[in-house]
């Protein structure tokens, strides 16, 4: 794994196969109901890179800046 401070990361298995996990789930990350696996290390590398900027712990955590009608 590269880092497990995002949501999404990148592990090898013993076939040397990449695949992106959840770190919230604990399990291999799915997209368009297609688990994440069997890639090779680049392909694997970017898709958890676009996964964390659209799906990504901070997503969830950003505070939401609330406004009146009036304002």
């Amino acid at each position: 794994m590269y880092s497990s401070d995002l949501r999404y990361d990148v592990i090898c298995d013993p076939l040397d196969l990449w695949m992106v996990w959840d770190n919230d789930t604990e399990e291999p990350a799915s997209f368009g109901g297609q688990i994440l696996h069997g890639l090779t290390e680049g392909y694997a590398v970017e898709v958890a890179k676009i996964m964390n900027e659209l799906y990504g712990r901070e997503k969830h955590e950003a505070p939401v800046a609330l406004r009146s009608a009036g304002a």
